[in-house]
């Protein structure tokens, strides 16, 4: 009889697989995108996320899968929120009857509502004419603004440019507005909002567009009447009082956050569809 030679010997390749090494110029970037892409959630207001189901689900790893459900009847679908800021609409109509842009913008310059009028160097009026087919609205004016008293000045001006440029547009064809009138070191909090909201509804019933882009947080939740962060409320089109209202970030968080001008180059294409067949 032979000698017992045991198990044959195997190499280490068959019995254990080794995980792959992540380069670290690789490593960097990922780190990198994580930190871009947290900075974007805190500043669009997303502090958290709730544990949903599905979240708790993908948590707890892959289950296993259950057998589908029988065919329920659908449910009748809710109407449609009523917005309440008709009331304050109707109430604007009541205190600025009949004026033209021209009115309206002056009485802008004599605005003293919120203690934001102190450090102005003037109001910032819109800059258009009426019957537009698109109103962007923003937040507040820049510093930019400020110095030459007119919307979306500066490099801000220059990006919103070439934006409406990629659709076919230039600013001769919209019509430009704000949220807030008066620029200040921080940003506006609800006493300005509430004080300036009447001239922006007064004008935007003078300037009556066909669509309404509001560019930034602030003009979408106001209008829509709502605290959902911008990034639940971009990439699709909301109604405010019969007119498609669509929101997407402003030009000026675009050049601190060039990450997100994909996403907004998606909402400029719904835009531009719409007008198309408006």
């Amino acid at each position: 009889m032979g000698k017992n030679q045991g198990p044959p010997m195997t190499t280490p390749d068959e019995n254990y697989t080794t995980t792959p090494t992540i380069p670290a110029q690789a490593a960097l970037e990922f780190l990198q995108d994580v930190r871009q892409l947290v900075a974007f959630q805190q500043a669009i207001g997303i502090e958290g996320y709730p544990r949903t189901p599905e979240l708790a689900q993908f948590l707890a790893g892959p289950q296993p899968p259950t057998p589908p459900a029988r065919p329920q009847a659908k449910a009748a679908s809710r109407p449609e929120t009523i917005r309440t800021l008709s009331a304050q609409r109707q109430s604007t109509a009541a205190t600025m009857p009949n004026t033209t842009l021209t009115e309206l913008y002056a009485e802008m310059q004599g605005c003293q509502r919120c203690p934001r009028h102190q450090g102005r160097s003037k109001a910032i009026t819109g800059e258009g004419t009426t019957r537009v087919k698109l109103l962007i609205i923003t937040d507040a004016p820049s510093v930019e603004d400020d110095c030459s008293g007119l919307p979306m000045s500066g490099e801000p001006g220059q990006l919103l440019d070439k934006m409406l440029g990629a659709i076919g547009l230039s600013r001769n064809a919209v019509h430009l507005s704000l949220l807030t009138r008066c620029h200040a070191e921080e940003p506006p909090g609800k006493e300005a909002v509430d004080a300036c909201l009447p001239f922006l509804l007064k004008e935007i019933m003078l300037v009556a567009p066909t669509i309404i882009c509001a560019m930034g947080p602030l003009a979408a939740q106001k209008l829509l009447h709502t605290s959902k962060p911008l990034s639940q409320l971009r990439g699709r089109f909301h109604d405010f009082q019969g007119i498609p209202l669509i929101p997407t970030f402003s030009p000026e968080f675009l050049l601190k956050n060039p990450e997100m001008k994909k996403a907004t180059w998606l909402d400029l294409q719904m835009i531009q569809k719409k007008l198309q067949t408006a």
